[in-house]
Order: structure tokens, then C-alpha cells, then sequence
């Protein structure tokens, strides 16, 4: 089967942070496949929260954390979402909703692009594009 763990920044688990994804207080991670519904992973606090913002122990320690996901998903593009884009194998992108199961709906249209874009980071080849559902 297909699929990509996706890592989502919430407090609640309901509602997506507004903030930064490094300065949220917990990561959702779910698991994302063609014709089947997300399937929540677990729950991870954020370590990082509190650490210099666009630093890049911040964005390390992060990674580090959630080193088994694929897709990284916030409502806003930081600065160390753009260096992940191209310096990791990590596929950020931007969500214009804030609920958190709305946002599940949409990665879950825009699987094949998703999927495509994690292909390609995963044979090694690193790129800028970010993409912004939603």
C-alpha cells in the first residue's frame, strides 16, 4: 500500500497552530493512503518550542523528533520551512484551513501531488517547491 506519514502542528489536536510548525506545542502524525481514511499515529510534544526561532539547532532537533515522517504541514512558511524544502529529504506544505480535519481532507485530495513530490525527495533529489492547499 502507498502511503506518507504526514506531521501536523496542533495544541488540541483539533485545531492547526497558526503559528511557525517549530513553535507549536505538539505534532499529530497520521498516516496518509490512496482510497483509505488518515489513520492517526500518535501525538509528539514539541521539545523545540522554545528554542531560538530560525535556528538551525530548532529546526534540527525537530527533525530529529519526527525523523519517520514525510510530509511536514503548517499554516505558515517559515524560514526553516523553505531550508527544509531544500536542504532535507522532508516535503513541507502550507495549509490555508485550521482545522485539523478539514486539513486531513485536503492532503487526502492532493494525495498524488503530495505523494509525487515525497517520490522524488525520497530518490534523493531536493527542490524548492512548497505547496500551498487549500
Amino acid at each position: 500500500m502507498q502511503k506518507i506519514r504526514v506531521c501536523i502542528g496542533s495544541i488540541d489536536g483539533e485545531t492547526i497552530s497558526p503559528t511557525h510548525m517549530g513553535d507549536t506545542e505538539c505534532f499529530y502524525l497520521y498516516d496518509l493512503s490512496f482510497n483509505h481514511e488518515p489513520v492517526f499515529v500518535e501525538k509528539r510534544a514539541n521539545v523545540a518550542q522554545n528554542m531560538q526561532h530560525d535556528g538551525a539547532d530548532k529546526m534540527q532537533a525537530i527533525i530529529t523528533l519526527i525523523h519517520d515522517v514525510d510530509v511536514l504541514v503548517a499554516r505558515q512558511k517559515s524560514p526553516n520551512f523553505v531550508k527544509i524544502a531544500t536542504q532535507t529529504r522532508y516535503q513541507p506544505v502550507v495549509v490555508k484551513h485550521d482545522n485539523l480535519q478539514d486539513v486531513l481532507a485536503l492532503l487526502q485530495t492532493d494525495l498524488e501531488q503530495i505523494y509525487a513530490h515525497v517520490e522524488r525527495r525520497k530518490t534523493g533529489e531536493v527542490f524548492a517547491t512548497i505547496p500551498v492547499i487549500g
